[in-house]
């Protein structure tokens, strides 16, 4: 089982750790560090395709689960992913149903969706027995991050076929005319951000959170967030670092 829906399964919430350095050393060193899942980033970090698929291995080994934020609703960008050894993707951008469905077909073999057959890398895990079992052994969500995906949000959620929505509090904070403050303290911003979620859970939906603090991440799991990020590893070692070299300066 996708080691995030064993956490679902047990009644937890999931802590995902961000990756945007491009080495799968420094993957396996975080995955090891005990997250449920690592998320490549894509779309904003600084992995190509070739590098993910190494991260994806690297993630597995460590003992984490390896998913990604995909650049855009691209489905030949999503199904290479998946057929690399990404078992979770989240989308960004998707502002309307139609868009939501897109991204959700992506997911799915035929006749559940439309993905090419060419599972690489999850048939080594998962065997012969991969085609019955590819839509469990992936986790997904749609980001929600815009004006017109808040607008949107309950055609959104009414899609079948992917798992939740997530939440980016930067874009959806400049969205509404504030600063894009990873851990926002806006009320507009607060109040989209728990809309969202109520909404999210009324429609039987997952909701994720994008958290640059984990302190402030465990407040929203307390809220009822199925999975929150916690801070990427380029924060964590330029934090690292420059508390290092604070302590040695004096």
């Amino acid at each position: 089982m996708n080691r995030i829906r064993q956490v679902w399964a047990e009644g937890r919430s999931a802590v995902v750790g961000w990756l945007h350095i491009p080495s799968a050393f420094s993957a396996e060193i975080m995955a090891r560090a005990g997250y449920d899942g690592l998320v490549i980033d894509i779309q904003h970090g600084a992995a190509s395709f070739h590098e993910a698929h190494e991260m994806f291995r690297a993630i597995e080994l460590g003992g984490a689960e390896p998913l990604a934020r995909v650049s855009a609703n691209d489905p030949g960008e999503i199904m290479k992913l998946l057929d690399y050894g990404c078992y979770g993707v989240i989308c960004p951008m998707i502002e309307t149903g139609e868009e939501a469905a897109a991204f959700a077909a992506s997911l799915h073999y035929p006749p559940q969706g439309r993905r090419s057959y060419g599972p690489r890398r999850p048939a080594q895990r998962y065997g012969a027995a991969y085609v019955e079992m590819a839509s469990q052994s992936i986790v997904s969500f749609a980001m929600i991050e815009t004006q017109l995906g808040l607008v949107n949000l309950d055609q959104i959620l009414a899609v079948e076929g992917y798992d939740g929505v997530f939440i980016g509090p930067a874009d959806l904070a400049l969205a509404l005319g504030h600063p894009p403050k990873p851990d926002p303290d806006a009320p507009v911003v607060v109040e989209a951000i728990r809309h969202i979620r109520e909404r999210a859970h009324a429609m039987g939906k997952k909701v994720g959170l994008f958290c640059a603090d984990g302190a402030y991440a465990r407040a929203r799991i307390a809220e009822g967030f199925d999975l929150v990020s916690i801070a990427p590893d380029s924060a964590l070692l330029a934090a690292g670092a420059q508390a290092s070299l604070a302590a040695a300066r004096g």
